[in-house]
This record gives structure tokens, C-alpha cells and sequence, in this order.
């Protein structure tokens, strides 16, 4: 007797629940430990039931990576909504980036720490990867336009990339013991990337 079809809040459903599922699993176990019996057995179902919904392990990691980065684009596009002055949304970015990050570590960590998915084969997770970077490059873009920073924008954005993800893995990994939280660290930080970048003409018009 053939199966009956799945309808498609049915499939979207399930697909939701195994993405969260094995989120949390590369997280916590690393690519290399998850399996699609792992998984198959944390959701509680048949270990044919998976390969219905993706062809597999590859392609629900690059799943998981895509459907964290979209998570993670909004969250910043969000924050940056109707923030006008160059300085505050690119501040008002960097709290948002550290709120997602604690809000959501089981996806930042397989975004920014796993190995990363092919790009070529699974072009849906390079459009979200890239959508979430131009949220920060716009930002910075625009603060250079209005002459707040000075530099290439793309150099500079990834200045405030690597100064934020580094204070971010930081505190994931428990490694703040030593009397600074990151919240404390968060608000110098940008002041240190806002003011090694900042316009040397509008520096000496502010003094």
C-alpha cells in the first residue's frame, strides 16, 4: 500500500522540528559526531523518515547554517530599522549582534565555529551568509559616506566582524573569568572600532 502524501504544512512542520533538532546536535556534538541515526533517534522517529525530507547529512547542515544566518539577518536588519545616524546604528548593530548570539548559540556556533557547507552546492545558505554580512558592510558604508569613519568599507566592516565575534566566542566558551563580563567589554569595544576608523577631519571638528 502506498504511502500517503504529506501535505505541506505537514512536511514544513516536520522540517522545522529536524533543523531545531540538529542544530542543537552539531553544536553540542560537532559535524563529525552527528549522524543521521542520531538524529533520526532524537526525534523520536524511523531512520528512513530523514532521507524523505533531505538527501543528507551535508544538506541538513547546510540547512541548519542557512535557516541560522537568516535568524541572524533579521535580527540585525531589525535593530537597524529607522536608526538614521551612522555612529548609533552601527552601536545599535553591535548590541544586536551580541543579543543574537545569546539569545541563539546553538546557531551561531554551527554558523561561525563548524565547518562551513559547500557554498557551491547549496546556494540558499550563501544568500542568507551574504545578506547577513550586508547589514553590517551597509552600516559601515553609510558612516563612511557621511564622513563619521574613514577606509575602505569592507575592510573596516570586517574589523568590527572580527572585534565582535572574537568578545562573542569569547564569552561562549566560558572564557571571560577574569572579572570583565562581555556586556562590560561590549560598549569599549565599539568605542575602540568606531575610533581607530573614525574621519580625522570630523575628529578635529568634534574636539
Amino acid at each position: 500500500m502506498a504511502r500517503p502524501a504529506l501535505r505541506p504544512d505537514e512536511i514544513e512542520s516536520f522540517r522545522a522540528r529536524l533543523c531545531e533538532t540538529a542544530m542543537q546536535m552539531f553544536a553540542d556534538a560537532g559535524y563529525e559526531a552527528v549522524t543521521m541515526r542520531a538524529l533520526a533517534e532524537k526525534l523520536g522517529c524511523s531512520h528512513a523518515l530523514p532521507y524523505r525530507y533531505f538527501a543528507d547529512k551535508q544538506e541538513i547542515f547546510a540547512a541548519v547554517c542557512a535557516l541560522g544566518f537568516e535568524r541572524f539577518a533579521d535580527a540585525l536588519e531589525r535593530a537597524a530599522a529607522g536608526v538614521a545616524d551612522p555612529e548609533a546604528r552601527l552601536r545599535v548593530l553591535g548590541d544586536a549582534y551580541f543579543r543574537f548570539a545569546l539569545r541563539e548559540p546553538h546557531a551561531y556556533r554551527i554558523m561561525f565555529e563548524l565547518r562551513e557547507p559547500d557554498r557551491k552546492a547549496n546556494a540558499q545558505y550563501r544568500v542568507k551568509e551574504i545578506r547577513s554580512w550586508q547589514a553590517l558592510l551597509a552600516a559601515v558604508e553609510l558612516a563612511v559616506q557621511a564622513g563619521v569613519l574613514a577606509g575602505e568599507p569592507d575592510l573596516v566592516a570586517h574589523q568590527f566582524w572580527a572585534g565582535l565575534h572574537g568578545l562573542v566566542s569569547l564569552h561562549l566558551a566560558g572564557k571571560l573569568g577574569l572579572g570583565r563580563s562581555a556586556r562590560e567589554v561590549l560598549e569599549p569595544l565599539m568605542d575602540t572600532l568606531l575610533g581607530g576608523n573614525r574621519n580625522p577631519r570630523k575628529a578635529r571638528r568634534r574636539r
